[in-house]
């Protein structure tokens, strides 16, 4: 079932409606060319986590949206990252930017964000607070960047990733509970679920900026180094530890897993993870290759390890009136 849900989500994605211009819905609909999907696929192991078989027609809708509206925000952040540095490829093809210019990529981006908003609306009555809260921790993030650059450190990148990447796995986990009716404590247990396990992906995937295959990842290595952003897998590898890296996921998947209550629909959530981040590892060459063998023993743990949790303030940024 939960397989049939990511399917209905594809399709969403591979067509999507006009907006009455022809030349802008052929570049909406090659942004939006489905990818790994991880926000998505977060979205429906949450709804499943969280006691829902799926097999209610109604629900099922419901859940499909919540998937479609974490997509689409991810994917209108991407167009508009790629204008912020310039990049020129996105998932092995030419970004917007790059396609049809800064004026187009800024318009598609906003449309996106739009029609995120949207699907939110449609996914659960609190669907558009979390999409938002997601959307303004990111765009708070994204701020923070040029600090980053001044004073670069582990502690710093961390914050940063929290609120870059980690909350918007946190809004896919509580999206998805809410739209099958969790209750508050099982939707923020998911949400603190999904934040640590976001802090993991962005460790997992900086270390690709430094050691990606290209033909895996589908976009060039070295992008983060060439815009000056250190990050935690650069600055590890500058003092010669980047075994160190390892640590800091194991630490982070303790949390993820110590978040979630005991039983099957939790231990399947921390196989999707699992699986998630061995795909991502997956696009790494073998330069590193003891901290890919110690990354893959963490993997192993953390499927079935349930550890101490560390607390991990939200982002609840100031409503903007």
């Amino acid at each position: 079932m939960v397989d049939d849900v990511l399917g209905a989500v594809r399709e969403r994605l591979r067509t999507p409606p006009s907006c009455g211009v022809a030349g802008l819905d052929r570049v909406v609909a090659d942004a939006l060319r489905p990818g790994k999907l991880l926000r998505p696929g977060l979205v429906v192991g949450s709804a499943a986590a969280a006691g829902a078989g799926l097999a209610d027609r109604a629900l099922r809708h419901r859940v499909v949206l919540a998937a479609e509206a974490m997509e689409l925000l991810h994917v209108a952040t991407l167009v508009h990252d790629d204008i912020i540095d310039g990049s020129p490829l996105r998932r092995g093809r030419p970004s917007v930017v790059a396609s049809a210019g800064v004026a187009s990529a800024l318009v598609v981006g906003d449309l996106l964000l739009a029609r995120g908003a949207l699907a939110a609306a449609g996914a659960a009555p609190n669907g558009p607070l979390v999409w938002a809260r997601a959307l303004a921790c990111m765009a708070r993030g994204q701020l923070l960047e040029a600090d980053l650059r001044g004073a670069p450190s582990v502690e710093a990148h961390r914050e940063y990733a929290a609120l870059k990447t980690a909350e918007l796995f946190r809004a896919s986990a509580e999206i998805g509970a809410l739209a099958v009716d969790a209750e508050p404590d099982v939707v923020r247990a998911h949400g603190e679920f999904g934040l640590h396990f976001g802090i993991a992906f962005q460790h997992v995937d900086d270390l690709l900026d430094v050691v990606g295959d290209p033909a895996r990842t589908g976009k060039p290595a070295g992008l983060d180094a060439a815009n000056g952003v250190p990050t935690t897998a650069a600055l590890l590898l500058e003092a010669s530890s980047t075994g160190g890296l390892a640590t800091l996921v194991a630490a982070e998947l303790e949390d993820a897993s110590a978040s979630l209550p005991p039983g099957r629909g939790s231990a399947e959530l921390r196989a999707w993870a699992a699986d998630a981040l061995r795909r991502t590892l997956h696009a790494a060459d073998d330069r590193p290759r003891r901290t890919l063998v110690q990354l893959s023993a963490v993997l192993d743990r953390f499927e079935h390890d349930i550890h101490p949790v560390r607390e991990t303030t939200p982002c609840t940024p100031t409503p903007v009136l």
